[in-house]
């Protein structure tokens, strides 16, 4: 097969996918993309970092999650009936501190020590100071703006200073709109976005197709696969006081892009004339009157055994929730990237953050966010309700992350110098690629003129190559620009190459009525 090259010269796995599939008819097959840098340098990486996911407690914030933070938080919170609002207060003293000063941030990095459940109220004694033992916090710039300073307002801090960006209006309540910091407004910008992480497998029968992902940013918040969530009802709602309506929490078994109809035109940039996302999972609830969904309505589910819960849950503590059941008999379901409203907590720790164990607390919020977002956020397409991202940094716009600069604006991103490194270590190169691999000199020889990247290499955070799935970073091209032939001197190969350029991102994708899911119809 002729190879298919994107924007940056890296062979296009995904367009040779859905031609083989045209070909085949039916496709099954893992994605490799042994000549794309990045995914040859953060595929080993990514993979210990989501298996990490698995083992941490859901309230721990992860890279690259937008989140509510407060430089200083000193004292509780707790709330203040003479001010209606929640305020910082001192039981040492006896006396209110005052509103912490919130703003929204995005999650650079995590802690080298354990959390746990304390911290979330309070920090636990410590072996590390906080540069080490805290999360690394920036503050979230306008996405919408080509002024970025606010990424140079960071701060390492505790625990107990951040919240979960989706609960801003339980923490923000009381507060004027005139003084909540900007990049508030800034983050409920892009809650209407999202972005799929490590794509691990193509799968599909001829003219539709799947990409199979083990992660998906919705919004402020990162799931992956085994992470339970939460579902909305199938109704509107936008007060606080529907909070209990929430009963569905789904465990993620699949995560999805769909590919409807593909297109194997070597000139379109498109792979498909439809994209949706889908998410699958069994899902359970506390409320046992819903377990009679999916069935006669006269039968009644009997509810799960302890070791079931924790088998199931991936956790002792949902068990605290009381009893739970199976709804649809325990069959898969699947739902759009709407039908989220974010990871389910063990009950211990929503009342350390809410005093509340109610699973619907910031539904309300959600929904508001959501809503405000496809308003203001000029890069969902008109007719479309989401913003549709290739990689984390692009959906929250960002151009540094931990002081480094990312994706396309990433100092050590020499394309062809990478891509001559990666032919000496698959043993193809030739001599035109030593010269452009900018390898050091041996001891005892003077180096070479040309700078070498590799020293820069070090300064990248972890979190850039994992938590980001930084693999994604192509920069498209317009499609005015049309394909360009290889050079009649290029003696690399014989296989006829094209580049294919490829067009900027759908931007949303078309959603059914959220899949084959019927939540609860609400009280």
């Amino acid at each position: 097969m002729r190879a298919l090259l994107d924007s940056e010269g890296t062979p296009d796995v995904f367009k040779m996918a859905v031609i083989r599939l045209k070909e085949r008819g039916v496709l099954d097959e893992r994605i490799k993309e042994n000549e794309s840098m990045d995914w040859r340098a953060e595929k080993a990486a990514l993979d210990e970092y989501i298996e990490q996911l698995g083992m941490q407690p859901s309230y721990v914030p992860r890279p690259g999650e937008v989140v509510l933070w407060a430089p200083e938080c000193e004292g509780e919170l707790a709330w203040n009936h003479e001010n209606k609002c929640i305020e910082m207060y001192s039981p040492n003293e006896d006396r209110w501190l005052g509103t912490p000063e919130w703003r929204a941030g995005i999650v650079g990095q995590t802690p080298e020590e354990d959390i746990v459940l304390q911290d979330l109220v309070k920090t636990a004694p410590k072996r590390w100071d906080v540069n080490y033992s805290g999360f690394r916090i920036e503050t979230f710039p306008d996405p919408q703006s080509y002024d970025k300073s606010y990424s140079l307002h960071y701060k390492y801090i505790r625990l107990q200073c951040i919240k979960p960006f989706s609960a801003y209006e339980l923490f923000l309540q009381g507060i004027p709109p005139e003084n909540l910091h900007p990049s508030i407004g800034y983050a409920m910008t892009i809650m209407s976005s999202f972005s799929l992480l490590d794509k691990y497998h193509f799968k599909g029968t001829w003219p539709n197709a799947a990409i199979y992902c083990r992660g998906i940013f919705i919004g402020a918040e990162l799931l992956v696969v085994g992470d339970a969530v939460r579902l909305k009802p199938n109704r509107q709602f936008y007060s606080y006081e529907d909070h209990n309506a929430v009963e569905d929490v789904m465990v993620i078994d699949e995560i999805r892009l769909e590919l409807v109809n593909c297109v194997s035109d070597l000139m379109s940039g498109q792979l498909a004339e439809r994209y949706q996302v889908r998410i699958a999972g069994k899902v359970y609830t506390s409320a046992s009157l819903r377990s009679r969904a999916g069935t006669d309505g006269t039968s009644q589910q009997l509810p799960m055994r302890p070791e079931e819960v924790i088998d199931v849950f991936q956790s002792i503590g949902m068990g605290g929730y009381g009893s739970w059941y199976r709804v649809w008999n325990g069959a898969t379901v699947e739902v759009s990237q709407n039908m989220i409203i974010g990871r389910c907590y063990d009950p211990d720790a929503m009342n350390l953050l809410f005093g509340s164990c109610s699973l619907g607390l910031d539904l309300s919020g959600v929904i508001k966010a959501r809503e405000y977002s496809r308003k203001v956020d000029e890069r969902i397409p008109e007719g479309k309700d989401w913003f549709w991202g290739d990689f984390r940094t692009q959906t929250l716009a960002i151009d540094t992350l931990n002081g480094q600069d990312v994706g396309f604006y990433s100092e050590v991103r020499e394309v062809k110098m990478w891509g001559a490194n990666l032919r000496i270590l698959d043993g193809t190169a030739d001599s035109a690629d030593l010269r452009l691999a900018k390898l050091p000199g041996k001891v005892g020889r003077p180096s070479t003129k040309a700078r070498s990247n590799f020293s820069e290499i070090g300064k990248l955070s972890k979190l850039v190559s994992t938590g980001l799935g930084a693999a994604d970073v192509s920069n498209p091209v317009s499609s005015e620009e049309g394909p360009s032939l290889p050079n009649d001197d290029d003696t690399s190969g014989s296989d006829e190459v094209f580049t294919l350029a490829m067009d900027q991102l759908p931007g949303g994708t078309d959603e059914s009525e959220g899949g084959d899911y019927r939540p609860s119809p609400g009280p």
